[in-house]
């Protein structure tokens, strides 16, 4: 790829804010820029996807430092402490921005909340530069020990699969591991496809009047409250 546009998928931007102390800190303790490309890359991704738990912070597009110093988020937080950290370490990465349908988490809170939580909601992932293929880690949203939690409910053979947390092709054959291909774990339940940016900053400019009325698709304060406290209950002690 061109080395000037390989420099669009390495900025600092107010929501990458890679240089905080927090994040350089992070990095002392891990170590991740002493090692090869794709052990890194394995590492931060693996290090977001069970170290930070999923839930809905009050907003979902917070800057990286928030979102670490917070310890957990939704798809969309997640993505953006992943960029940062990657980028950190000088790894390439893009954002690609999706509504989803909210499906996903039928089963999680009881249906008098579920019916509260607006039909699409703002979904993200992340895309690295690894030996010259962007692999997508759609992954990392949930961390492993929810994910086995919750798959561990449904019968065997059940195939797709959309709720408790879920939004997958095959039940079966989920896609969360890091095997140096891409990730999967509720790209069955993505309605609508935003397209790729080169920050989640580009990707709020672009449909910044779309954003604007961000509570069409995300939940409001007491919503959220609600909804927190039933994935709470869902993390693994």
């Amino acid at each position: 790829m061109n080395l000037e546009l390989l420099q669009h998928f390495l900025e600092e931007t107010p929501l990458l804010n890679m240089h905080d102390t927090t994040i350089f800190a992070l990095n002392e303790k891990q170590r991740w820029d002493k090692a090869d490309p794709e052990t890194r890359t394995r590492q931060i991704y693996e290090f977001v996807r069970d170290s930070i738990a999923y839930g809905f912070p009050k907003k979902p597009f917070q800057p990286a430092s928030e979102v670490l110093s917070a310890g957990y988020g939704m798809s969309v937080s997640k993505s953006i402490l992943l960029m940062a950290l990657l980028r950190y370490v000088h790894m390439p990465c893009r954002f690609h921005g999706f509504l989803i349908k909210k499906e996903f988490l039928r089963g999680i809170p009881e249906d008098s909340v579920y019916k509260k939580i607006p039909p699409l909601l703002v979904h993200a992932w992340v895309e690295v530069l690894l030996d010259d293929r962007w692999i997508i880690l759609e992954g990392a949203t949930l961390p492993k020990a929810f994910i086995e939690k919750q798959a561990a409910k449904i019968p065997f053979g059940t195939g797709e699969f959309n709720g408790l947390g879920l939004g997958v092709h095959e039940l079966d054959n989920l896609s969360y591991e890091w095997t140096g291909k891409h990730t999967y774990i509720q790209r069955n339940a993505i309605l609508r496809d935003y397209s790729v940016f080169n920050a989640p900053d580009h990707y709020q400019m672009v449909f910044g009047n779309e954003l604007k009325k961000i509570r069409t698709y995300y939940p409001g304060k007491r919503l959220i409250k609600k909804l927190n406290k039933h994935l709470n209950a869902l993390h693994p002690a």
